[in-house]
């Protein structure tokens, strides 16, 4: 008799953008360290390598189909970086999940790389496209369906009935560039994908590191693709649902409409941007095939303090890291803006600073934020008061009027 046939198990992945490793050591913790992270966007530099640790234990624990790591792997594509994390990557590979690897503007022929020595910041050796593709090969590229020729982008077939299409954004030749770009001989490639998965009855899902839909009042250059809307034209000719990206370091989910009030039955593509691992509250992405045929999103935050725990490990920090990160954040945004704030007080000074940071902070965990409740705040009335035409204030303003929604969830019906 023949055998009963397997039941389907609709895939999941677990996505992760912007994790912008870093070695312990690239830095020894002196003055140039000090300056660098300080300077940073709240990227928990000085934990990175810990983090990372906590988050591929997650990963194995939850045992996805796959994880896809969608640029912005390391700090500055520093070789050192590149070549610790994917020796780390490998025991999640070994436990059975593919890891899947696109770059990011970070990872290829970037000059800023550099190590953290004393009192000096130093250049460092860095990797250009082929290189990248001999560290990472067997993260995707070795089990690739198809490769294009003219990038790093390929087809990874996740089952019979889900394509994976890993596309290269970024612009690294001659030189490094932040903008992103699908090339047009990979648009050709991707054409060429699109009709054979039509023909067989495959989804495909397209992956980025650039984001494809304008996300963001507050970051309004260098974040979209130069050539989005031909990238939108050719998905959609296709009917393509959902487009999954990272660059902007803000969760962000937003759907494409041609032109202003385009009701929600004509609106197009949507797009989830997955907010920077590196960045609190530290946290990545979860995409589940249902068996009805929707699409469901959610977010998850690296649980450090568990893992601290477990292993052992005695820094207070780490095992406290929830709420160490959201101090560190708050404190380190807060005397950035305190920096540029002249002549006003100490009191006043830092109770704007402590609005912004708020604002900030709830904006690329991409939490909705409640206008009202903020400009009822003291600091926010001393914004309006002493520096009411501030380039700040009108950030505050922007980060408020692109979050007023919880961007954490989406459920896609019928997006199969």
């Amino acid at each position: 008799p023949q055998a009963p046939e397997e039941p389907y198990i609709p895939p999941r992945l677990i996505l992760a953008t912007d994790l912008h490793y870093q070695s312990a050591l690239a830095g020894d913790g002196g003055e140039a360290f000090r300056l660098f992270v300080e300077r940073s966007d709240g990227k928990v530099v000085q934990y990175l390598p810990e983090l990372l640790e906590a988050f591929l234990d997650e990963v194995i624990e939850e045992r996805p189909s796959a994880l896809v790591l969608s640029g912005d792997i390391t700090m500055n594509v520093e070789r050192l970086n590149q070549e610790e994390l994917a020796a780390r990557l490998k025991r999640v590979q070994d436990a059975g999940i593919q890891v899947l690897v696109i770059p990011g503007n970070h990872d290829i022929n970037n000059h800023d790389a550099s190590v953290y020595y004393g009192a000096r910041k130093e250049p460092a050796p860095y990797i250009d496209g082929p290189e990248f593709h001999e560290i990472y090969h067997e993260y995707g590229y070795d089990q690739a369906l198809s490769r294009d020729d003219s990038s790093l982008s390929y087809v990874y077939a996740l089952d019979d009935r889900n394509w994976l299409l890993m596309l290269d954004s970024a612009q690294y030749d001659p030189v490094n560039r932040v903008e992103g770009r699908i090339r047009d001989t990979t648009l050709e490639s991707m054409e060429g994908v699109l009709q054979e998965a039509e023909e067989k009855g495959v989804f495909v899902l397209p992956i980025a590191h650039h984001n494809l839909l304008s996300q963001s009042r507050m970051y309004t250059t260098q974040c979209t693709m130069e050539n989005h809307l031909q990238v939108i034209e050719l998905l959609e000719k296709y009917g393509c649902p959902l487009f999954l990206s990272g660059h902007l370091h803000v969760q962000r989910i937003h759907q494409y409409r041609s032109e202003p009030g385009v009701p929600q039955e004509e609106a197009g593509i949507r797009e989830i941007v997955t907010d920077a691992l590196s960045i609190p509250p530290c946290q990545y992405g979860l995409l589940e095939w249902k068996e009805d045929g929707s699409l469901e999103y959610s977010t998850a935050a690296v649980n450090v303090s568990a893992w601290a725990a477990e292993t052992g490990n005695e820094n207070p920090d780490l095992l406290d890291f929830e709420d160490w990160s959201y101090r560190y954040i708050r404190e380190l945004i807060s005397s950035q803006i305190a920096s540029s704030i002249r002549n006003l007080g100490e009191e006043i000074t830092w109770s704007m600073a402590g609005t912004y940071a708020s604002v900030y902070m709830d904006y690329y965990a991409g939490r909705a934020i409640n206008k009202e409740d903020v400009r009822s705040t003291k600091g926010y009335r001393w914004w309006q008061r002493n520096l009411p035409d501030s380039p700040m204030l009108q950030e505050m303003e922007a980060m408020m009027a692109d979050s007023d929604r919880d961007n954490n969830y989406l459920l896609i019906p019928e997006a199969l």
